[in-house]
């Protein structure tokens, strides 16, 4: 698990912000070693979707999502407890750097076709994850506040 260090960042304009703002929070791991039970149950533990795979120097090797567990364990009859969640991850995830700017992590994941990216350190080991949802979110509340400011200012 891993935690950036971070100072708070104003919301006010998030398309040249570092991705460093989604790395507040610790961040949800396992080893690809573990089971899918166990991943399940720190799931729910934790309260998230999804957790990245990491190896034993913290490094995302995978993601694992509750669709993995549905759809490549319990709709194949696979026994969470005795599948390994390398049996099911998605393997070689896409990251983003904690440097990098919230439209690099948009724009990679159009290119790439995912929802979530693992953020990384300069050693690549992992410190935080950003979702679709999250840039949802972020550009949601800044074009409200757009056009908040403009209805205000509706001039002569």
């Amino acid at each position: 698990m891993g935690r950036c260090s971070s100072a708070g960042i104003a919301l006010a304009s998030p398309w040249r912000m570092s991705l460093e703002r989604f790395c507040r929070k610790t961040v949800s791991t396992a080893l690809a070693s573990e089971t899918v039970q166990a991943a399940a149950e720190k799931m729910t533990q934790q309260h998230v979707g999804a957790l990245i795979i990491v190896d034993e120097s913290g490094r995302p090797v995978g993601i694992l999502t509750d669709r993995d567990i549905v759809c490549r364990v319990l709709s194949e009859r696979r026994e969470p407890a005795a599948t390994p969640i390398q049996a099911v991850m998605s393997a070689k995830p896409v990251v983003a750097r904690v440097g990098d700017m919230i439209e690099e992590a948009a724009i990679s994941m159009r290119q790439q076709g995912v929802r979530r990216l693992p953020i990384v350190n300069a050693s690549g080991k992992a410190i935080g994850m950003v979702s679709l949802d999250d840039l949802i979110v972020l550009f949601t509340a800044e074009l409200g506040q757009t056009a908040a400011a403009v209805r205000e200012n509706r001039g002569p």
